[in-house]
C-alpha cells in the first residue's frame, strides 16, 4: 500500500507539508504526491540506502559528551525539508544584513574601535570575552572576519524564524549539507528534474574565492591550506572534504613551522 496522508492532521502547529488536514503547502503539493504513490517498504529502502551511502563516503561525527566516543554517521532525513523560492529570499537578505553588521562590528573590535570610544559597548566587556584575541589588533583582513558563518535558525508554532545562535568563530556543518544533497539527488532524481531547487555545491569555490581574497597583497600566488587538529578530531570529515573540494593541502599544527618571519608548511617533500 502507498503512503497515505490522508488521517494526518498537523493540529495548530507550523507543519512545513501540510496547511491543515489532507492540504498541501504549495510549494510541497509535488513531493507530498510523489509520497502518496511510495510503498512505505520502497520509502524505508530509500533511506537505508541513503545511510548507506553516507557511511561509505565516510560522513561520520564523534559526539564527545556522551562517553561512548565512537563515531556516528550523519543522520539522513528521506523527507526533505523545503523551504519556498519567496520565503528563502526574505530570509536570505535578512541573514546577509546580520552577517555584515557582525563583521563589521568585530572588523571595529579589532580597529579603530569606535564602538567603544562611543560608550556603546565597554572596553572590559570586550578584554574579557575568551574568544578575543589582541594579537589580531590592527591586522588587516580585507575587511573580512567572519569567512564562513553558521546561523542556527528555529520557527515557533506559527512558523516564524527566530535565529537561535551565530557561529562564526570555526562552525562546521557545510560538509554535511553538501553530501546530504548529493545522497538526495540519487534518492530521488525525478524531484530535481520536476523541481526548480537551488544549488549549493558551488559553495567550496566560493570559500575559496574569500579565503583568496583576504591575503596579502604582497603575496601575488597565496597558498589556502584546512588547518585540521588531526583525523581524531569529530569534524576531520569535513576538514578533509572542504580540502579536497577546493583542491589545497590539509594540514596539521605540526606541519606548521614559523621561519625567518615566514609561515611554512612541511610536506612529504621537505
Amino acid at each position: 500500500m502507498p503512503v497515505k496522508f490522508d488521517n494526518y492532521d498537523p493540529g495548530d502547529f507550523y507543519d512545513e507539508l501540510f496547511l491543515r488536514r489532507g492540504e498541501p503547502r504549495p510549494e510541497a503539493a509535488q513531493l507530498v504526491e510523489k509520497f502518496q504513490f511510495l510503498p512505505p517498504e520502497d520509502l524505508y529502502r530509500r533511506q537505508q540506502a541513503a545511510q548507506t551511502a553516507m557511511l561509505k563516503m565516510g560522513a561520520t561525527f564523534n559526539v564527545y559528551s556522551d562517553g561512548q566516543g565512537t563515531e556516528r554517521i550523519l543522520p539522513f532525513d528521506v523527507i526533505p525539508r523545503i523551504v519556498s523560492a519567496p520565503e528563502w529570499a526574505v530570509l536570505e537578505r535578512g541573514l546577509k544584513q546580520r552577517v555584515q553588521a557582525l563583521n563589521l562590528f568585530i572588523d571595529d573590535v579589532y580597529g579603530e574601535q569606535k564602538i567603544i570610544q562611543d560608550g556603546i559597548v565597554p572596553l572590559e566587556l570586550i578584554t574579557s570575552a575568551t574568544g578575543y584575541l589582541p594579537p589580531c589588533r590592527g591586522t588587516n583582513q580585507q575587511g573580512i572576519w567572519c569567512h564562513i558563518t553558521g546561523t542556527d535558525l528555529v520557527r515557533d508554532r506559527s512558523g516564524q524564524w527566530y535565529v537561535l545562535e551565530d557561529n562564526m568563530r570555526c562552525p562546521s556543518g557545510v560538509s554535511y549539507l553538501l553530501e546530504n544533497r548529493r545522497v538526495m539527488k540519487s534518492s530521488f532524481p525525478e524531484l530535481f528534474a520536476s523541481l526548480d531547487i537551488q544549488p549549493v555545491d558551488d559553495y567550496p569555490s566560493h570559500l575559496l574565492e574569500t579565503l583568496l581574497h583576504i591575503a596579502p597583497a604582497n603575496i601575488p600566488q597565496p597558498t589556502v591550506v584546512v588547518l585540521t587538529p588531526g583525523m581524531y578530531n569529530s569534524a576531520y570529515f569535513e576538514h578533509s572534504f572542504l580540502a579536497q573540494q577546493m583542491g589545497v593541502e590539509l594540514v596539521e599544527g605540526r606541519d606548521l613551522i614559523v621561519d625567518e618571519g615566514y609561515l611554512k608548511m612541511q610536506t612529504t617533500q621537505g
